[in-house]
């Protein structure tokens, strides 16, 4: 009778291997970023950034969506738009012409080392076109979007609202949605306004939305309702540097030393002594459960990435060097750049000389 002989474990080493190629594979993917603040519609939103603000009790998003229509031409009733949920009634307005470039100024001078206006206050009553239910504060051309600025008292009327006027809401989102409403947030819906549509992406300019705050917060929670990857950019100017849950850092300095130099007119807008960089890249959103809430930091201690050490992470806060001694060798263990998932290297090579010896074990004993 013929000897069993042992299942080889050649074939459990190399699906092994297999395994971990296709999780490298996996993380080292770039998928494309989708809108963080709110719901899109018909809409791709090529980049998202903020600047966040607050004084006197009064917290300003400054917000640039370049919301584009994928559709050459789009009908009247269906243009790319976004809802955005504030805890305060808001006003809206856009940034003046010689303060477009904000973020292209914050994002060149925060980059890691070498290695019109007319908004309005809160309205009296309802004007026309609110449904039962929805109080539609004010509807108004700014900057290149139409702008619809609501407070509702119940979530169905709120959907039913948002679907009448072209803002076709998932199912998913009525629950998020009536708990919006059940804390009295109000709603900013903007649409790419008649005669901004065009080929491609259109970098519009940035609004500006102010509401009543006692601290910071960005709207977040409807990015679960997301089909992709979440990407947001959020620079935080205030008096000390701040933190966010599940943020990472990858600038904090001093307004005045910001180099290049902010115009004089986008310095306007950077009221406040210390900015921060805060980013989240390919972020799932089914991990996302509530909004961003920034709250200040243990230090005002700087942050500088290098090329080398792009962030540092919420866990890690004043675990990077400072900005002088800065330098291409330094680099925290479990960042991008740093060398921890070269370690991944040397573990496949251990996998494969242990799988080459089985081979050749098992090759003896069939040829005994």
């Amino acid at each position: 009778m013929p000897l069993l002989r042992r299942p080889s474990r050649l074939p459990l080493l190399l699906l092994a291997l297999v395994a971990a190629l296709a999780a490298v594979l996996v993380a080292f993917a770039r998928p494309a970023g989708a809108c963080a603040c709110g719901i899109a519609f018909d809409a791709s939103v090529a980049q998202e950034q903020a600047l966040l603000t607050l004084k006197d009790g009064r917290e300003s998003i400054v917000l640039s969506l370049d919301l584009a229509d994928p559709r050459a031409a789009a009908s009247a009733d269906r243009r790319a738009a976004v809802v955005l949920p504030v805890p305060a009634t808001p006003t809206v307005t856009a940034v003046r012409g010689d303060q477009v470039d904000v973020f292209g100024q914050l994002a060149r001078a925060t980059m890691p080392l070498p290695g019109e206006s007319s908004g309005s206050g809160d309205g009296d009553g309802a004007t026309a076109g609110a449904a039962p239910g929805v109080k539609l504060l004010s509807r108004e051309r700014v900057g290149g979007y139409d702008v619809s600025r609501l407070r509702a008292g119940d979530a169905g009327a709120l959907q039913r609202w948002l679907d009448g006027h072209g803002y076709r809401t998932p199912a998913a989102a009525q629950p998020i949605l009536r708990r919006y409403v059940a804390e009295r947030w109000a709603f900013v819906a903007i649409r790419l306004a008649p005669g901004s549509v065009g080929a491609g992406t259109r970098a519009l300019r940035p609004l500006r939305i102010s509401f009543a705050s006692e601290r910071i917060v960005y709207p977040l929670r409807l990015s679960r309702l997301s089909q992709r990857p979440v990407t947001a950019v959020l620079y935080v100017v205030g008096e000390h540097r701040v933190l966010a849950k599940g943020f990472d850092t990858h600038h904090a300095g001093l307004v005045d030393e910001l180099s290049p130099a902010p115009t004089p007119a986008v310095r306007r807008l950077l009221d406040g002594r210390y900015v921060t960089k805060l980013q989240i890249s390919g972020r799932t959103p089914s991990s996302i459960r509530d909004d961003v809430v920034v709250r200040q930091a243990p230090s005002d201690r700087l942050f500088r990435a290098t090329a080398d050490y792009p962030f540092e992470s919420e866990a890690g806060f004043a675990t990077s060097p400072l900005p002088p001694d800065a330098s291409r060798s330094t680099r925290p263990p479990g960042t991008p750049g740093s060398a921890t998932w070269l370690l991944l290297f040397p573990a496949i090579g251990v996998l494969i000389v242990i799988a080459g010896v089985l081979f050749r074990l098992q090759s003896r004993r069939r040829a005994g």
